[in-house]
């Protein structure tokens, strides 16, 4: 697993873990506080400290190792930082995704190559966006899995590589130590007693998942790779809010008041995003299991035993 020790990364190890998978993780770090790490799944499956862009590398731990399944979740993932350093996100994204293809290419061992994209794929043409809908990214990042989304079909036309993509929504859940996202962010400011700082104009809307639902995702792709290959699909719980919105709901389902102030700073952001998950439902029979109130509880469990 690629990006495995990130956000979404510890929480689809968990889920391999438990059923019995081995698992070799490969990140450029393992962040103090993490998910992760907080959770100690270093201690049950092996963690490579690499950068995914080494080829060699790349190809040396999947030999040696007979890995059969490929999650590739590394990325650069945050907005501000592509707008900043295009050239880092770019070749992260684009190329780090180019370089897992070509190992799955080499290796007739590996049986399905499952790659995080995102809503953000869409572009801002993403109002109950459908999977078979034009990829229309126009700034680094939405253009970074636009590209990568793309560059997945063809290798599957192309070679026969057995890849399918995933785009989720908005994900969160315990280990997120970006406090810039706004769930972490309210986390923070309601532990800390602080002013949560919103970037945005506080009216963008998103969908919002929970990242133990998305687990299960990934998992059932890799699972029914042999129907889904050459696919994407679109993962979300349907949970729809603007900013404030959100702040609002989180602060009503722990019974506290939010204090925030609008700083109105964000740039190249999409107003409105929401996906149609229902190929999802039909293909997999995914959906989300957790209610948006008990994700919220169990997140905010997490980050009040391990903030500091």
């Amino acid at each position: 697993m690629t990006g495995g020790a990130g956000l979404v990364g510890g929480h689809v190890v968990e889920k391999l873990l438990s059923l019995g998978a081995r698992v070799f993780v490969l990140d450029i770090e393992v962040k103090p506080g993490s998910y992760f790490e907080t959770e100690k799944f270093s201690e049950k499956c092996e963690v490579v400290i690499q950068d995914v862009r080494d080829v060699p590398k790349l190809k040396s731990l999947a030999e040696k190792n007979g890995i059969s399944y490929i999650f590739h979740l590394a990325a650069q993932a945050l907005v501000p930082i592509a707008f900043m350093d295009p050239l880092t996100t770019l070749d992260t994204n684009v190329m780090g995704t180019v370089r897992v293809l070509e190992v799955a290419r080499e290796n007739p061992k590996i049986k399905a190559v499952v790659v995080a994209s995102s809503d953000k794929a869409y572009g801002k043409d993403c109002k109950d966006a459908f999977e078979d809908q034009a990829l229309r990214g126009d700034h680094p990042y939405d253009v970074s899995k636009s590209a990568a989304d793309l560059i997945c079909t063809a290798y599957f036309k192309t070679y026969g590589i057995p890849v399918v993509v995933s785009r989720f929504a908005n994900i969160f859940g315990p280990g997120d130590m970006n406090f810039d996202r706004i769930v972490p962010g309210a986390m923070q400011a309601i532990i800390k007693k602080e002013t949560l700082q919103i970037r945005s104009d506080g009216k963008f809307v998103r969908d919002y998942l929970y990242a133990k639902d998305v687990a299960e995702g990934y998992v059932m792709l890799a699972e029914k790779i042999d129907t889904v290959k050459g696919e994407a699909f679109n993962f979300s719980a349907g949970h729809n809010y603007s900013v404030i919105d959100l702040v609002k709901k989180i602060g009503e389902i722990l019974k506290t008041d939010i204090n925030f102030e609008i700083l109105n700073s964000q740039k190249n952001e999409i107003p409105f995003q929401s996906l149609n998950f229902e190929k999802a439902w039909q293909t997999l029979g995914w959906k989300a299991v957790y209610q948006l109130e008990d994700a919220i509880k169990e997140t905010y469990g997490w980050y009040k035993a391990n903030i500091n």
